[in-house]
């Protein structure tokens, strides 16, 4: 059975936290990605990724429901991520700010960031993944993050053994591993609401997910990206998964 997002009104009200900010977000000088008035944050880190092509029409679909976002009653919950940024992580990396959720090589305890990516490529830079990945929009998550799930079988499949040789090739163990959702990011929740406002940003999510859905379609993403990032508003490419291809 594949990996589902938990209860969305569970996760709008805060129900199934334990912190009084949604995820990424805390006070200044907090440690969050971004502050509690939305805010962007300094962040540093590193990850795998593939980035929406921004010529693609999915693209454009994934901005006009972001905006939809925006212009809608629900927008000041929300801290919204640049189009530019769009992208759908395979394998979380590492932060050089906080704790990860997941066990360290222990050569990389101390080690900065760019210390830690270079680690990262030496060990990633000859593994055997697909070029080429394909993913469709399944729903809105949350008014907050588009639900992807492998065009097919065969497609999820591959999708999720990269994932494991990317936990084998660097070290990194996700605690999160298996139950992780593919996604699309659009903005981050920055305070929890009351469960009728919960009820109804579903209802409006429900409502984006079906007049976008055939829009956004299927995706076609390229090479798995090894990034940089300073904050969540831009990955810097550092190389290309299974190519010869990389930025130096």
């Amino acid at each position: 059975m594949r990996p589902k997002r938990p209860d969305p009104i569970d996760y709008l009200t805060g129900n199934l936290a334990e912190n009084p900010h949604p995820e990424g977000i805390s006070v200044p000088k907090g440690g969050g990605k971004f502050h509690t008035d939305g805010t962007v944050q300094h962040w540093p880190g590193n990850t795998f990724l593939c980035h929406v092509d921004p010529a693609s029409s999915a693209h454009v679909a994934l901005r006009a429901m972001q905006e939809e976002i925006k212009k809608s009653r629900f927008q000041r919950f929300y801290t919204f991520l640049p189009p530019s940024s769009f992208h759908m992580t395979i394998f979380q990396g590492l932060s050089s700010i906080t704790q990860p959720r997941c066990a360290v090589p222990r050569e990389l305890l101390d080690a900065s960031r760019d210390d830690r990516t270079r680690f990262l490529r030496d060990r990633t830079g000859a593994l055997d993944v697909p070029t080429q990945q394909r993913a469709r929009m399944v729903d809105l998550f949350a008014g907050k993050s588009v639900t992807m799930t492998g065009a097919d079988e065969a497609e999820e499949d591959a999708l999720r053994r990269t994932r494991c040789k990317l936990w084998e090739a660097t070290g990194i163990e996700e605690r999160d591993f298996v139950a992780y959702v593919f996604h699309i990011t659009l903005a981050y929740l920055v305070e929890w609401v009351t469960h009728e406002t919960a009820e109804e940003i579903v209802e409006f999510s429900r409502d984006l997910t079906e007049r976008f859905r055939d829009e956004v379609g299927t995706i076609s993403f390229g090479p798995v990206e090894l990034c940089n990032f300073d904050s969540m508003h831009a990955f810097e490419r550092v190389a290309f998964l299974g190519t010869s291809q990389a930025d130096e």
